[in-house]
């Protein structure tokens, strides 16, 4: 060997150790690379993780909340998705510390609220359209060995969480005894002395409620377990105070007697405008049990005490019966009717008998109680569920459409002077386009409804499964929800039978695949025996169980004694279509 060749040796031995350690170097850094790139995959992972539960409990809370505010609702959801993520960790640091909004420096989610019917775009806060919770989280991460060459590296998550369609059907009574719990005055108008006299009835001996005729309409007259048709207001149905299985019936003057001929005298000088009147004094049919005028108690109050609102003055219920009659509007029938001998300190004024029955009309219960739960229930869905809606009225039958009604007598059938009204009963019918809920439409309508004639269960039964089946949106969960205060009192469609006419409409729900929800109300004790059998969701028999129960697929029935207890009921069965759709 040469000497130049011995003096390469040491010289490649040099070069190829460095290049091992540059290999190692290279190999090292490269290490530490992957080694950072995996930990910014698996935080990215852990934060996706977390954003995906907050986006989850945020939705989860908004379905599930019985808030009425859309604004307050949405704040609920905004704060437990925050708490949810705040309780995670990412590569072992806690997110605990993570605020709603800020710097790209701090950890923080933005939340926002998407409609799902506008390409998910973002509404503004408060806005019901916002279904679909959109968070976006945000972290920064701090390299190990620094090879990525930043001090931090910023991290972000975006994740949405919402629940599938619902569509529901409202199965909502407003047969007669609907408002078998206003409070009431029964009135005997009559003529004495010159001036007119407005005494209120005894009701017949052995009444345990109420020895004179004031109060709740069920109280005075004791109808059977299945209520009243006497109603507060027009349809009043004044004759049916004086039915064979009332225990203290009360007969109003203008009835029909055996013969046929009216009783009252409605050629009397103070005839003035419907109802009529009794005879001069006591004479003929105008004894303690006999009445001309049923007017609402609009204080409240089973004693009316007395009201004065926007310039109106009811100081008594004799001030009542004159508005009702509309003989308050002007001077003209002022006089005419001969109330001014008996009201002199009353100025009539227009609008007078309005007003009297716009106050009346808050005092219908417990319908109004009913028509709030309900009209709360669909503002809860509309403002935390992408939810579609449909409405079916009832009393002897399910109304048709939008603008059904009935047209029956206002005073009674047997008092031709009273003329006749148009009662409401609509069905407002589910819509699968996107944006058409009938949310506004419903609860717009709702309050128009008045207590009117029989409770016909399976027609509208038989009417939401028809909307369910034929307008639902492609892949929505679906319900019905049923109030009634009452039981089956007629039949058809689907059996002359009323109760079987229910059951059979119940069967064709869980032929659909729809579970019904019933709510029963129980304004007297004596109703609850006939109420749990049709609508229990234990006997599932389809000859003598109850509608919840057969129709099945998770329909649960609520007995609800007390009219205060309504809205919440109305609420549970909101959770319970939540769960239903999760």
């Amino acid at each position: 060997m040469s000497i130049t060749n011995r003096s390469r040796l040491p010289k490649g031995q040099s070069i190829l150790s460095l290049g091992v350690v540059l290999i190692i170097v290279a190999l090292m850094v490269l290490g530490l690379f992957s080694v950072e790139v995996n930990r910014l995959v698996l935080a990215k992972q852990q934060l996706q993780s977390a954003a995906d539960a907050a986006a989850l409990a945020g939705a989860a809370t908004l379905a599930s909340s019985d808030n009425l505010d859309p604004l307050d609702a949405q704040d609920q959801a905004s704060n437990t998705a925050l708490n949810t993520f705040q309780k995670n960790h990412v590569l072992g640091h806690s997110l605990s510390s993570a605020t709603l909004g800020g710097s790209s420096s701090i950890d923080h989610i933005d939340i926002n609220f998407l409609d799902p019917h506008d390409d998910n775009a973002i509404v503004a806060p408060g806005d019901p359209k916002g279904k679909i919770v959109q968070i976006t989280a945000n972290m920064t991460i701090t390299p190990m060995f620094g090879i990525l060459g930043t001090q931090s590296y910023p991290l972000a998550a975006i994740s949405h969480g919402g629940v599938p369609n619902l569509d529901v059907v409202l199965c909502f009574d407003v047969s007669g005894s609907i408002d078998d719990q206003t409070p009431v005055t029964f009135i005997r108008r009559r003529w004495s002395n010159n001036r007119i006299v407005y005494d209120i009835p005894s009701t017949r001996a052995g009444s345990p409620v109420q020895p004179t005729a004031k109060g709740p309409i069920y109280d005075i007259i004791g109808p059977p377990a299945t209520g009243t048709r006497v109603n507060g207001v027009y349809p009043e149905y004044l004759s049916l105070a004086n039915q064979a299985d009332v225990r203290w019936p009360l007969v109003f003057s203008e009835q029909p007697n055996v013969a046929g001929n009216a009783i009252g005298l409605r050629g009397s000088p103070n005839v003035g405008r419907p109802p009529g009147n009794c005879p001069p004094g006591n004479a003929g049919i105008g004894n303690q049990y006999t009445y001309t005028d049923l007017v609402v108690n609009i204080d409240g109050k089973n004693t009316f005490a007395g009201i004065n609102i926007d310039g109106y003055n009811f100081p008594d219920v004799a001030t009542l019966v004159e508005a009702a009659r509309g003989n308050l509007d002007n001077n003209t029938n002022y006089v005419n009717s001969r109330a001014n001998t008996s009201l002199p300190n009353i100025q009539p004024r227009a609008g007078y008998q309005a007003k009297y029955f716009e106050l009346a009309a808050k005092q219908l219960h417990p319908l109004v109680d009913a028509q709030q739960a309900a009209s709360d229930f669909f503002t809860i869905m509309n403002t935390n569920t992408d939810g579609h809606f449909g409405l079916v009225a009832f009393a002897d039958a399910a109304g048709a459409n939008a603008n059904s009604t009935q047209s029956l007598a206002n005073i009674d059938s047997n008092y031709n002077p009273g003329g006749t009204g148009t009662f409401a009963t609509p069905q407002i019918i589910l819509d699968p386009i996107p944006t058409n809920t009938n949310y506004e439409t419903i609860i717009n309508i709702l309050p128009s409804t008045r207590a009117t004639t029989g409770t016909n269960i399976g027609d509208a039964l038989d009417e939401a499964v028809t909307q369910l089946k034929n307008k639902s949106r492609a892949g929505s969960k679906r319900a019905i929800v049923l109030f009634t205060d009452g039981q089956p009192t007629v039949g058809q469609p689907l059996s002359s039978d009323p109760w079987t006419n229910a059951r059979k409409a119940a069967q064709n729900a869980k032929a659909q695949g729809i579970p019904v929800y019933t709510i029963g109300l129980a304004q007297n004790p004596e109703i609850i025996p006939g109420e749990v059998q049709i609508l229990n969701d234990t006997n599932s028999n389809t000859s003598n169980g109850g509608i919840a129960a057969i129709a099945g697929n998770g329909g649960k029935f609520f007995l609800v004694t007390k009219t205060s207890d309504l809205r919440k009921t109305f609420e549970n069965i909101a959770r319970q279509l939540v769960q239903l759709v999760k």
